[in-house]
């Protein structure tokens, strides 16, 4: 039976980068996924610069496919946008993941893809691992283990108790003669009536093609964002659906506990995910980092427990923490307003607002609305503070 260091289970954002920086410290290193590639999960694939600033990797041809230089954000009834301001990428995901799983394993980490873990058991103050890889059981051991496999997390459902845990429904089209306005600009829809507590996005990834998709809570998320494409022929009308994903979003916020004893969870296993704007990359990229990095000094020395663990927990709450409990209150916020009351509120709105409340509602801003709209102030001042 192999023996390692650090067992990491799964290749997305967050798996990639522990295995990175656990094999950086020196640790043997694993990195589990159930998939034969990287980035099978549909994603929105926008990020900001200092995202690539986080993950230690400069923007390439090959997974940076589109700039962008900021973003609209339109009403519900659509008669009123706002600019938002913001340097970033359109990814191919899956090409970004494979060129973080790469500097990986030059860095010593072992890269195991079609591996499927089926039971995680503790033996002898170890972690044993079994599953199948190509029809064929295998078996390991290792002194810790990080589970970076998302909301089906076998890892967190065998030993974290994820209590609070609600998701939402994520459906994306990949789409390509799309006329689009400016293909530096991404595109942001919100509105009760085209996606219950959540949104639309169209982001595009140059020559007319873009990501379409819709996030809310609830069913119905194909039909919402077919008659979205339906009642805006100016873009679509000569479009072609190339592919369709799904895959479900946590938006509750961090979960009570992430690490215990000589385990760890990272990214949506973790929820670690904005909840407002369900943007998940960018925290599981600087999670992955830490987690790794102190599981593989902790394995290193022969110290992996909660107490010498928990520094990941600690330095990741000091990052992002308050952004993601500030955010899940603004998303709580925006679910009691009425799409009458999202256009009144998008009124007053400039594109900085619309970034800070990505992590929660500035008190000024009801405080300003006040002067011209009271009722509606005083709506936002108590969700302010209840």
């Amino acid at each position: 039976m192999d023996t390692y260091d650090v067992a990491v289970i799964g290749a997305g954002p967050a798996g990639v980068m522990a295995a990175w920086t656990a094999a950086k410290q020196g640790a043997h290193t694993v990195l589990l996924e159930r998939e034969t590639a990287a980035g099978r999960k549909p994603c929105a694939e926008g990020i900001l610069s200092e995202v690539l600033d986080d993950a230690e990797m400069p923007p390439q041809n090959e997974f940076a496919t589109n700039r962008i230089t900021g973003a609209f954000l339109y009403a519900p009834d659509e008669k009123r946008r706002v600019r938002v301001g913001g340097e970033g990428y359109i990814l191919d995901k899956p090409a970004f993941l494979r060129s973080l799983a790469e500097r990986a394993g030059a860095s010593g980490a072992e890269l195991v893809f079609g591996a499927r873990v089926d039971s995680v058991s503790r033996q002898d103050g170890a972690v044993l691992i079994e599953g199948r890889r190509d029809s064929q059981p295998y078996s390991l051991k290792t002194r810790a283990v990080i589970g970076c496999d998302g909301t089906g997390s076998i890892l967190a459902r065998q030993f974290f108790p994820r209590r609070n845990y609600p998701v939402i429904a994520a459906f994306q089209y990949d789409m390509t003669d799309c006329q689009l306005e400016d293909e530096s600009k991404l595109e942001i829809f919100i509105g009760h009536k085209k996606a219950p507590a959540g949104y639309i996005w169209i982001f595009p990834k140059g020559k007319g093609t873009a990501n379409v998709g819709i996030g809310l809570k609830g069913s119905g998320a194909k039909s919402l964002l077919d008659k979205f494409i339906q009642d805006h022929p100016n873009v679509f009308n000569h479009s072609k659906i190339e592919r369709s994903q799904a895959a479900p979003v946590p938006v509750g916020g961090e979960v009570e506990d992430y690490v215990t004893d000589n385990m760890m969870l990272c990214g949506d296993a973790a929820g670690q995910v904005i909840p407002l704007t369900g943007a998940g990359i960018h925290t599981s990229i600087v999670a992955g980092k830490i987690a790794g990095e102190v599981a593989g000094a902790a394995a290193k020395e022969g110290e992996v427990g909660s107490k010498r663990l928990s520094a990941y927990r600690e330095r990741f709450e000091a990052l992002w923490g308050e952004k993601i409990s500030n955010s899940l209150k603004a998303l709580e916020s925006f679910e009691r307003f009425s799409d009458d009351e999202l256009n009144i509120i998008t009124d007053f709105l400039d594109g900085q607002d619309l970034v800070d409340m990505a992590h929660g509602f500035r008190p000024s801003k009801a405080v300003g609305l006040m002067v011209r709209h009271p009722i509606l102030a005083m709506k936002v001042a108590h969700q302010l503070i209840s």
